[in-house]
């Protein structure tokens, strides 16, 4: 029967939807508004550099002015952009989208589609709202349509056109014969300066799709334009400028010739950073600073910059300012203003899940305890399943955010399987950003472990040495990604201190997947693996925090959290799960797109904990499913319905979760 704390999980989870998983959620809000104030951020860097990237910008919408002359055209046509969301097909007729039921004018355009039917339409968007402006729409409408022809090349189309009075309102008949048209004769495009030999140049250029014999298209033109000159700001060019721009237009050969020279002038290069007045070592500011004197100058870079010391935590808001202008033997200082963030910080959670029922949380931060960059987190959590105060103090070593020295505390009881565990932790750990992408930490920790089985209580004291590597990649939105690979191995070591209980060594490694290999169509998978290097008749003697339990939201859907493992009968004859000393669980589920908010689910899921080490004696457990998702502004939120066929009795559960799968 369907798990009725499933139900009431569902009303609590809408209840309190707005703080649902708190930490993941605040994570998530974190990394949005640090990419947002990284993004604003890079806006006001461009601005402080000068105008150029606006005016080309503006370019590709209202054209620029070039060299006259008798063959050359004083001004490139325009093209309006109108392919985005609620553009229409190629090939459908105009008129629906330019009416927009008008009371004085009605148009109905034929003779075009696609790209050319969309540009005729913009020029004509803007219909006339009273009678006046009706006779002024008549009077210059075919000139519109004309440039609207000629800004994609066709500059020999033919506007057949009959208008109806009789009707209210008017209805204007166009039929539209745009001809051929007009291609390219010559093409120069030409980089000088310091920038031709930028592979960034080269690459542009090689992307231009703009050549001899291909048809004229003013919009490709003005994009080129505008990218070049963006090009340049972003990579140093500050001096870069079209020293020639021009399409000539042979009306009677009915070719054109289009010129273009860039010259770039010298790229500059980064300077000296200069900090405004910060309460914090300068040792620990100037570790955040990720280019050195004399390296070429990259926006991206100044960008990744204003991320890093937003990352850090110990500012509300970042401001770079690259100054040219002050800029010396070619090298040009950067500014950086800073603000700091609130001394302390305290949120308030709530959230539900299937597995760990309702829960409330208590966060205090603060970011910044003395100026060598010191922070702490005091985390409070209320609940049925696993109450748990914890505490940890980071201290930065070389980096704030890739090399950090991390002393963590903890008090809190847990439930597994049908033991429950009362813990006390101590550790100390080194968390080091290594390259491409990996993440390693050397930790030990101290345990203190109480518990309850088969009527004895057992309290046991561990030292705990071990390593972790992690890594991440994926595509797409953070909080549902199109694809990705997210991966965690950890080793950890050590036996009771206080008796002569077996040691154990004990090994995880976790793997989760996401492709999106069809359009609406995602798959996502996961593989869980756990290793405790002990005896069978050791296992019972383990912390059971240091056993391995499956069943559950995370693991195998359709059974209750941590009910999948070795057994135990006590005296009355009540099997009571104690766990094994090894996990194997696997899931691969198939998602489609109802719409960019909803999707629906299928899974396969499969595994269990087990002491055996031959399959045959393994008890497996597997379920299949069906679920709802939507995805929520913190998160998809899953509904899934499991069904564990491999029962006497098939059990079906409702489970509640909400989360990304990286």
């Amino acid at each position: 029967m369907l798990h009725y704390r499933g139900i009431l999980g569902l009303i609590f989870l809408i209840l309190f939807s707005a703080d649902i998983r708190a930490d993941e959620a605040q994570q998530i809000a974190d990394e949005r508004n640090i990419l947002q104030k990284t993004a604003d951020a890079s806006k006001e860097t461009l601005k402080s550099i000068g105008t150029g990237t606006k005016s080309a910008s503006k370019a590709v919408i209202e054209g620029v002015i070039i060299n006259p002359a008798t063959t050359v055209v004083e001004k490139t046509e325009k093209v309006i952009e109108t392919a985005g969301e609620g553009g229409r097909k190629l090939g459908e007729r105009v008129a629906n989208a330019i009416n927009d039921d008008n009371e004085f004018l009605v148009i109905e355009v034929n003779g075009v589609k696609g790209a050319l039917a969309e540009n005729i339409d913009a020029h004509l968007k803007n219909l006339p709202e009273s009678s006046a402006e009706r006779a002024t729409f008549l009077f210059s409408y075919q000139e519109d349509i004309q440039q609207a022809m000629q800004a994609l090349g066709y500059y020999r189309g033919q506007i057949d056109a009959s208008l109806n009075r009789d009707v209210s309102p008017w209805q204007l008949s166009l039929q539209i014969t745009p001809g051929e048209p007009m291609r390219y004769r010559k093409v120069s495009i030409q980089i000088r300066g310091a920038a031709k030999s930028d592979p960034a140049f080269k690459l542009r250029l090689k992307r231009a799709k703009i050549a001899k014999g291909d048809v004229v298209h003013h919009g490709k033109y003005e994009t080129l334009k505008s990218d070049l000159v963006s090009l340049g700001l972003i990579r140093g060019y500050f001096d870069g400028s079209m020293v020639t721009q021009r399409i000539a237009i042979d009306r009677d050969k009915y070719q054109a010739e289009l010129v273009l020279v860039y010259d770039s002038n010298q790229r500059y290069t980064f300077g000296e950073v200069n900090f405004a007045p910060f309460d914090l070592e300068d040792d620990l500011l100037f570790s955040m600073v990720q280019f050195k004197p004399n390296e070429p100058y990259h926006n991206d870079q100044v960008s990744d910059f204003t991320g890093t010391l937003l990352s850090s935590g110990y500012f509300k808001e970042v401001k770079v300012f690259p100054q040219p202008q002050r800029s010396k033997g070619g090298q040009i200082p950067i500014d950086v203003e800073l603000s700091p963030s609130p001394s302390h910080s305290f949120e308030l959670g709530a959230g539900y899940s299937t597995d760990t029922e309702g829960r409330v949380s208590i966060t205090w931060r603060t970011p910044q305890v003395n100026r060598y960059g010191h922070s702490q987190e005091t985390r409070l959590e209320i609940s049925k399943v696993n109450p748990e105060l914890s505490f940890e103090y980071r201290i930065p070593l070389d980096h704030p955010l890739n090399d950090i020295l991390q002393l963590g505390s903890s008090f809190g009881k847990e439930e597994f399987g049908d033991l429950e565990s009362q813990q006390t932790q101590l550790s100390i750990s080194r968390k080091t950003v290594l390259g491409g992408g990996w993440t390693r930490r050397y930790f030990i920790r101290y345990l203190n472990e109480s518990w309850d089985q088969a009527g004895i209580s057992t309290t046991s004291d561990y030292l705990l040495p071990g390593i972790s590597f992690n890594k991440t990649t994926r595509r797409g939105p953070t909080l549902d990604p199109s694809s990705g690979f997210r991966q965690l191995y950890t080793i950890e070591h050590g036996s009771p201190i206080d008796s002569d209980a077996e040691a154990t060594t004990r090994l995880r490694g976790q793997w989760r997947f996401v492709a999106s290999p069809f359009d609406r169509q995602r798959f996502t998978s996961r593989l869980d693996l756990g290793y405790n290097n002990v005896s069978d008749e050791s296992v019972q003697q383990l912390a059971p925090s240091l056993r391995f339990f499956a069943g559950g939201d995370q693991t195998v859907r359709g059974y209750s959290y941590q009910s999948l493992a070795p057994t135990i009968t006590t005296e009355d004859g009540t099997k009571k799960v104690v766990g094994g000393r090894y996990l194997a669980t696997a899931s691969v589920e198939y998602q489609y797109y109802l719409s960019d908010k909803w999707r629906a689910a299928t899974f396969l899921d499969g595994g269990s904990a087990f002491n055996e080490s031959h399959q045959k004696d393994i008890d497996w457990a597997g379920s299949v499913g069906l679920g709802i998702h939507w995805i929520s502004p913190i998160g998809p939120l899953r509904l899934d319905l499991g069904y564990g066929f491999t029962e006497d009795d098939p059990p079906y559960r409702l489970h509640i979760t909400i989360g990304a799968e990286l």
